[in-house]
């Protein structure tokens, strides 16, 4: 993703940023404003002595058929609705990953990160139909007695300290999302986390796709210029 100069973060991006603040305990700032698509999304400097410099891409699978039908959906007063089939792929999720990695989009989104000096490099993925959704819910989600579901360790591509896969969120009470969120490591495997977030911290949806039902007013995404 990108942003023009003198952009804020986009809903996407703000979610993911907040889920890595969340897990990582930092502070990310938007490194890509006025840069084109030539940079990562977000960039922060860890505390303490080490200062060790962090990046992430924050993207996504392109879905632009579903989109644009869905788009069209919205504006004729019809649910939005996706067909078809998604192949269950049990016991396959690490065999997805590698696959969905190896894609031509994945592999542009990479190399920006390899691009860039930085001591870690995270990219952060979401899916926009149900056919990546459901694999990526299944990443995070809980089954027998709280265990997710068995997936293999993924060999990460040269250069990437992480890829994180943003599974299912729910609403909670008054203005919450809790979303549930797995992350691969380098050198220590899986983590399965679920982070709460507050609706009027994001920026509103895409007023193409969805209505939005929260006052603009409400709204105070966090300034995220240097």
């Amino acid at each position: 993703m990108s942003n023009a100069a003198g952009a804020k973060a986009s809903r996407e991006e703000e979610i993911a940023f907040l889920i890595m603040e969340n897990v990582l305990g930092v502070d990310i700032h938007l490194a890509d404003a006025g840069a084109g698509n030539q940079k990562p999304d977000g960039a922060w400097v860890s505390a303490g002595a080490k200062g060790r410099r962090g990046i992430v891409e924050i993207t996504s699978p392109p879905d632009k058929e579903l989109l644009k039908k869905w788009a069209q959906a919205k504006r004729d007063g019809e649910p939005q609705s996706e067909s078809g089939s998604i192949p269950l792929r049990l016991n396959e999720l690490v065999q997805v990953c590698t696959e969905l990695l190896a894609e031509d989009w994945a592999l542009e989104n990479i190399a920006k990160l390899r691009a860039e000096p930085a001591d870690e490099r995270h990219l952060f993925l979401f899916g926009r139909s149900h056919r990546v959704e459901s694999y990526f819910y299944r990443l995070s989600d809980e089954f027998d007695k709280g265990r997710a579901e068995p997936v293999g360790d993924l060999v990460l591509p040269e250069g990437l300290s992480s890829v994180w896969f943003r599974g299912r969120a729910v609403r909670r009470p008054e203005w919450g999302i809790r979303v549930w969120v797995a992350r691969f490591q380098a050198g220590s495997g899986w983590h399965r986390h679920a982070v709460d977030i507050d609706e009027r911290r994001l920026p509103s949806p895409n007023p193409g796709m969805v209505d939005d039902k929260v006052p603009l007013e409400l709204r105070t995404p966090k300034d995220r210029s240097r």
